[in-house]
């Protein structure tokens, strides 16, 4: 039934079915990923703040009482709208009951006007803080912080219940919600008569709340900016101690307006399609709940020190194993805590390296985890060459998972708590060498294939097969795997009587030194394994470009030698620039001098490569880029 086609009033049970997004077929499966991905993100984060908070009891103050109440409203915002939406991703299915679109619709409201008075509230408590901060104690009492609560909550539920009860006796003559989700607006649209009462008092709550949380988070910061200044002029301090309570709060505030105002700008332009407007209507649900925990964990030092704190061991035993560690240093005997020399990061740039390494690391998953749906999603792409690829970006992600977090980590944390388990190092230094031994395994069957494609193309499908896929995927990570079992095997067999790490992360060779036995045998095998795996790949990569080259130039055919250039390129930079990241760190161990960019290029030998990877093969493979080109083109409903 078309919205106002037939003015008949529906009756119980209704079932109303959302508009949705436009998505071209075959691309559901890609957005329910993408959807699940985000979704994962804000639980997952949002989780983490509120278990720390909980766990750790000295932060049991109104600044994170509040916080966790901010954490509580995102996931319901985003567990409102999320759900539902990945469903119709991966199912289609666009019907919703009365009784659901309601609950949807509530909860959505909730969200909006929960997030506006929580955020008054912690500015009253910043105001408080910084302006008062003697009788801070005496003011934000347990009764008085359960008092914002309530408050904040009560402000938020009252409005929002008065707004739906409005609904009641309402007749709705359509079915169809023009949205991507329920709200009071979408269903009042499908009413068979007018709803000024509706109107006003939804346009009046929204402006008052709007305005009076605005207020009162305004006046907070003006009276916290008057009270800086003033008192800065005797200590600096002041200013400094006032920025680090109240950036975090400002910072998401200013998101969810940024959110709002941008929601309100894209319905005054009429040249947007239908799709992007949906997207940026929901901005404000999917983007502060996953940032906000960034946010605070970045710019909170308590919250971020309790997470790390947390991460390792509980309080008492942290203090107890460093002040253990302290008194045996480097005679500990088969110590099974160890000491990570990490990078040396000056203080003032703590922040940027975290920032850089974080964002390689989010790019790294995204890039590589949308390249392997890509290839999973697009039967175009279920080809020797894309399958034999995706064992890269899986590669990739495995070695920085295993790296890049404790890294992420130990950057954050003086040196002395820098502190990793032996079995832990142990599992990061062989997930280490396999991602090390694996890429050159992986680019040699790549190659292998490279050379039947274009030296016996009419043989190709014979000889490309499942099968031959399967066997080939199988060699390279089995026989990785046997040759850093062994590297490794050969060095836990040894006693330790050291426990400092003298690298940024666990490595074969961090670990076997810290043995005071004889280590001959690791470094004839270690050298050994290095020559021959090196050997082994560049020798296959040359003998087989080597054989290209020659058919290419003694066919005289520009049809095969144009698709040698196309489908040879990519692989070749690839290799390339994993050799060239690996002769830069093996170049760098010959100068004791620069170990601080030795530490760093052996970090960078991981970020690198993985970074570039998927943005070489999505620019230069043509089955990808067209299939991406379908991907964010827009269309008109």
């Amino acid at each position: 039934m078309e919205n106002g086609s037939v003015m008949t009033p529906l009756r119980q049970p209704i079932v109303f079915e959302l508009e949705g997004f436009h998505v071209p077929p075959g691309y559901g499966s890609f957005l329910f990923f993408l959807a699940l991905f985000h979704y994962m993100v804000v639980l997952l984060g949002n989780g983490v703040v509120m278990c720390i908070i909980v766990i750790d009891k000295n932060l049991h103050r109104p600044m994170f009482v509040l916080l966790c109440n901010l954490v509580v409203v995102d996931v319901l915002g985003s567990t409102a709208v999320l759900p539902r939406m990945m469903m119709y991703f991966l199912t289609g299915e666009k019907r919703i009951t009365y009784i659901t679109a309601m609950a949807q619709a509530f909860s959505v409201h909730t969200y909006g006007a929960a997030v506006q008075t929580l955020l008054a509230a912690m500015a009253y408590d910043r105001y408080i803080a910084v302006c008062e901060p003697l009788r801070y104690q005496a003011i934000m009492t347990s009764a008085r912080l359960q008092t914002c609560c309530v408050l904040a909550w009560s402000v938020a539920l009252l409005c929002i219940s008065v707004l739906f009860t409005l609904h009641i006796n309402v007749p709705l003559c359509g079915n169809t919600i023009q949205h991507v989700y329920c709200s009071n607006r979408v269903i009042m649209n499908l009413a068979c008569r007018s709803t000024p009462t509706n109107n006003i008092y939804g346009l009046s709550m929204s402006w008052t709340l709007s305005t009076g949380m605005f207020v009162i988070i305004a006046f907070s910061y003006f009276r916290i900016l008057h009270a800086s200044v003033k008192r800065g002029r005797a200590d600096s301090r002041v200013c400094s101690k006032a920025f680090q309570t109240c950036a975090s709060h400002l910072v998401v505030y200013v998101l969810y307006e940024i959110a709002s105002l941008t929601i309100i700008v894209s319905h005054r332009m009429t040249s947007l399609s239908h799709n992007i407007k949906k997207f940026i209507s929901i901005l404000f649900i999917i983007i502060p709940p996953a940032i906000n925990p960034i946010i605070y964990g970045l710019v909170s030092k308590e919250l971020r020190a309790s997470f790390f704190k947390n991460l390792i061991l509980s309080k008492m035993t942290m203090k107890t194993l460093l002040y253990c560690f302290r008194l045996m240093e480097n005679s500990t005997y088969n110590s099974l805590i160890l000491q990570v020399e990490g990078l040396n990061v000056s203080n003032e740039s703590i922040y940027p390296v975290f920032l850089f390494f974080f964002c390689s690391y989010l790019f790294i998953l995204v890039a590589n985890v949308g390249i392997v749906v890509l290839v999973f999603i697009d039967k175009k792409l279920h080809q020797p060459m894309y399958l034999l690829f995706c064992n890269l970006p899986v590669n990739d992600i495995v070695g920085n998972s295993i790296m890049l977090p404790r890294v992420l980590s130990d950057i954050l944390v003086p040196p002395s708590e820098r502190l990793i388990s032996y079995y832990e190092c142990v599992l990061q230094a062989f997930t280490t060498h396999m991602f090390g031994t694996t890429s050159h395994t992986i680019l040699m069957i790549m190659a292998f294939d490279r050379y039947v494609a274009i030296c016996n193309p009419l043989r190709y499908a014979a000889i490309m097969t499942n099968k031959m896929v399967v066997k080939l995927t199988v060699s390279a990570w089995g026989v990785a795997f046997v040759l850093v079992g062994i590297l490794l095997g050969l060095t836990i067999r040894l006693n330790r009587c050291r426990t400092m790490i003298m690298n940024p992360y666990c490595d074969n060779a961090s670990l076997f030194k810290l043995s005071c036995e004889s280590v001959f045998i690791n470094n004839v095998y270690g050298l050994t394994f290095t020559v021959v795996l090196l050997s082994a790949s560049i020798g296959s990569i040359v003998l087989t470009y080597a054989k290209i080259t020659v058919v290419c130039v003694t066919s005289k055919n520009q049809s095969l030698n144009s698709k040698a250039l196309k489908t040879c390129s990519t692989h070749l930079m690839v290799y390339l620039i994993m050799i060239f990241s690996g002769i830069s760190v093996i170049t760098l161990h010959r100068f004791p001098q620069y170990s601080d960019y030795r530490k760093l290029s052996g970090i960078l030998f991981h970020v690198i490569p993985c970074s570039l990877n998927p943005v070489i093969y999505g620019v230069q493979s043509k089955e990808i880029r067209r299939f991406l080109s379908k991907l964010f083109e827009h269309r008109n409903m």
